[in-house]
This record gives structure tokens, sequence and C-alpha cells, in this order.
């Protein structure tokens, strides 16, 4: 219920004082949309300032406003990450008062609209901040099960703080899942400009997000708005000359593709196109098939070293564990004691004998360790090693272990370079070196799910 009272000051005179739900006293309004409003108050119960959202007395007719209302205020209430303001309650007017409220986490601070309008213009490095903040939080929502969608982002719902990265606002749009188009019509939701083409279809998925952060960084970069650049050729025209490092650039395009599957699918994959700057200062920059440009990494050659692993040419899938690459799939599967022999036949025997020691003392608990680790791997790599698809990818480090290393490589898939690490037994350091072309496997669906294998 909302009220007003008094508040009479030493000389008597007095101001009307809103009140909420005899709780959260409205000290002014922080904005104002197309159905609801913002006000900053102070919660007297809890002793702290709060923004309470408001979907006005004129909309709750409306089914459309009602619905987007009720479903922002109990999925924030279920997400809990440093970019998104926690929800702290949610109820609807009392009495007279037929309003709807939802009560949030007040995040001070400029938005990034503000910023640009009032200066001084973002620096490479701020943006390359709020980017990354940024894609840290789409990938939190993204990676909910099924994923949460914003649908929404824009320079207004982004808020910069001095000490922490930034903040996602306004969930107002947010919905979960793919959303496919509906028969009986669906309401579009997002702002023109920043929405990609498939949302004014009523679809939307992870990559329209990516589609709408590419749009504000174009515009903070330019400070031209998105629907203001030419669209002749049935997309956003993203200049050539953008005053940014490629590797901003190369991610700037790549997430403004009109269609969604030419788009990077996950912000992950976005944040290591932006990353890539930072791979090797040197390295030349080289086209790929699409007109994309990507780091140019060292490659040197296949893995041939006497008994040691060997590259092997998966082919296309479907692929028999138990069939011609039987032994591929037991490496893969057994880090520690793959097929291919690793060491000399003392050394082999010394280990063996060794393991087995372990074992005893132990009382079974080393193999237990060691065949949970198998289970899981066969878990993870089993329905890729049957259905991924097949390309070479390279050795760009590898992390060092007593008995495992973690192995990253890098592969190209549609002219996107992705990074994906596999674990093997140490020991597999004496053959192979950064640079190392390798057997790469990857889900078609979604590349940064990949490994890599040898025989």
């Amino acid at each position: 219920m909302s009220t007003e009272r008094d508040s009479t000051g030493a000389d008597g005179g007095g101001a009307a004082i809103r009140v909420i739900a005899d709780r959260y006293e409205v000290r002014r309004v922080l904005g104002t949309g197309s159905s609801a409003q913002t006000l900053l108050c102070d919660d007297v119960r809890e002793h702290r300032v709060v923004a309470v959202k408001e979907l006005r007395h004129g909309h709750l007719d409306d089914w459309k406003f009602l619905e987007l209302f009720e479903r922002e205020a109990k999925l924030l209430a279920m997400l809990d990450h440093p970019g998104i303001p926690k929800v702290f309650d949610f109820f609807r007017g009392r009495d007279r008062d037929t309003s709807l409220y939802l009560v949030q986490e007040y995040v001070e601070g400029m938005s990034l609209k503000q910023r640009m309008e009032v200066g001084p213009l973002l620096g490479e490095q701020e943006i390359y901040e709020v980017a990354l903040g940024l894609l840290d939080v789409l990938e939190y929502l993204h990676g909910r099960a099924p994923p949460i969608l914003h649908r929404d982002i824009k320079p207004s719902n982004v808020l910069l703080r001095a000490e922490e990265p930034p903040a996602l606002v306004d969930f107002g749009g947010v919905c979960v899942g793919w959303r496919p188009p509906d028969a009986s019509g669906t309401t579009v939701v997002g702002t023109i400009g920043y929405m990609p083409p498939e949302q004014l279809l009523g679809q939307a998925g992870p990559p329209s997000d990516l589609y709408a952060l590419g749009a504000t960084l174009l515009h903070v970069l330019t400070g031209v708005a998105p629907h203001e650049f030419s669209y002749q050729s049935g997309r956003i025209e993203v200049p050539s000359d953008l005053p940014a490092r490629r590797a901003l650039r190369q991610a700037i395009e790549a997430v403004l593709r009109p269609a969604p599957r030419d788009r990077p699918q996950t912000a992950a994959d976005v944040r290591r196109i932006l990353l890539d700057e930072g791979s090797s200062a040197t390295t030349p920059a080289r086209e790929s098939r699409d007109g994309v440009r990507s780091r140019g990494m060292r490659r040197t050659r296949r893995v041939v070293s006497g008994d040691g692993p060997q590259f092997v040419n998966m082919g296309s899938p479907p692929r028999d564990p138990e069939g011609e690459f039987a032994d591929v799939y037991h490496n893969l599967m057994h880090p520690i004691f793959p097929t291919t022999r690793l060491h000399s036949p003392a050394i082999h025997t010394l280990i063996s004998v060794g393991y087995g020691l372990w074992s005893v003392v132990s009382v079974g608990i080393v193999p237990l360790i060691y065949f949970s680790k198998v289970r899981d791997r066969k878990r993870r790599y089993t329905d890729l090693f049957c259905r991924g698809e097949f390309t070479e990818g390279w050795i760009v480090s590898v992390r060092g272990g007593d008995f495992l290393s973690r192995f990253l490589f890098d592969f190209e898939v549609g002219g996107v370079t992705y990074r994906g690490s596999t674990e093997y037994s140490t020991v597999m350091r004496r053959y192979w070196s950064d640079g190392d072309v390798v057997a790469v496997l990857y889900d078609a669906e979604d590349p940064s799910r990949c490994c890599f294998v040898h025989r």
C-alpha cells in the first residue's frame, strides 16, 4: 500500500513523503519507462537504500505488462551475480493501491548512456573492461539451464561503477530459453537498433543478447546510435576504421552478423576474440575465408615422434569406440595409461609395479580415484568422440602437473578461433610443444566443447 505522510521541519514547514507498504520511503524518481517507473527509496525496516520498480496503474489490466513484470521478479529472485542487482521483495499493493512493486538492490553509478552524454568519452581500456564485465554477466545468464535472456541490452541499461565491473539492469524483457515464434502472435521486446533481426520476429537466443552487446559497444565507440548506420547490405555496416584495436573491431563485427548461426554462439567465444589481441603482439593477422581477421598462430609439425603420440585423421562421424579408432578412444579415456608406449620397457614396468604398490598401500583408494576420473572423462567425451566434427588444431601452451598436464590448444571454425584444453599424462610434454598440430574433435553446435586426440 502506498501512503503519504508529512515530514515537518523546525520551521514548521512540511513536505509530503510517499511511503510504500509502510516501509519504503520514496526519495526521488530514478527513471521512467513506458510502463513502469523506478524509485529511490529508504527501507526503514532494514535501514538500507533500495530501488523500487513500480508498475503503473494504467498497465495493470494489460496482460503483456503483467506477465513481463512478474517474470522479471521471479527470475531475478533466483539469480546471484555481482553484475546483477539482487531482489529483496516483490508484492502487489493493497486496498486502493493496485500497483505492482519490485524491490531491488540499489546500484550506485552512472549509466553508460549518461556517461556518453556528459563525458568524458570512455577510453579504449574502459570499453574493454565494460565489454568483459558484461560478457561475464551474459555467460552466467546464458549458462543457466535453460538459458536466461535479457533481450534489451543498451547503454541506458548498463551501470558503470567506480571500483567494480559494470552492472546489467532493467530485466523487464527477460525470458527463459530459446524463444521460438508463437503461432498466435508474439510480443516484440527490445529496442530498435540494438535488437537483432530475429528478435523483431519474436525469436531470441544467447546470440541475440551478444548482438545487442555489439550494438552497444559500437554506439560507445562511435557516438552514433546503431539505427543511424547504413543497413543497405541487410546488416549494420560496421566502419572499417573504427577507433579501436583489431580484436575489439573483430568482436563487434562478428556479433553483428544478421544470421544468429553466423555469430559467436556464447559469451566465452566473444571473450576469446577480445583477448586474442594479447596472445602475441608480433604475430601477423591473417584473413579467413569469411573475411574475418584472426591472429595467426605458429604451426610447426604434426606429432610423429617414434613410438610417442601420433596425429590421427578422424574423418567424419559417426565413430565406434570399439572400431578402427578403439586405440584413440582408449588414449582419450586413460590419460595416464594410454595404449601408446610413452616409456622404455623398463620404465613402463617400473611405473606398473609402483602403481600396484600404491594400490595395495592405499587399500584400493588410488585405483578408485583413477577410475573415477576415467568415468568422468567417459561422461564428458564419449558423445564428442562418436559424433564430434574433426579439424586440425595447434598446441598453444602446457600447464604442468605431477601426473597430469593440461594442454591448451586453438582451432578455427567458420573464421572464429576457439581455445580448448585436454588433460594427458605429464610425460606427453616430451613429445608435444607449442605450435605442434593435433587432431581436434568439437561439437558443431558449440565448438567450445572440444578435445584433442592421438594414436
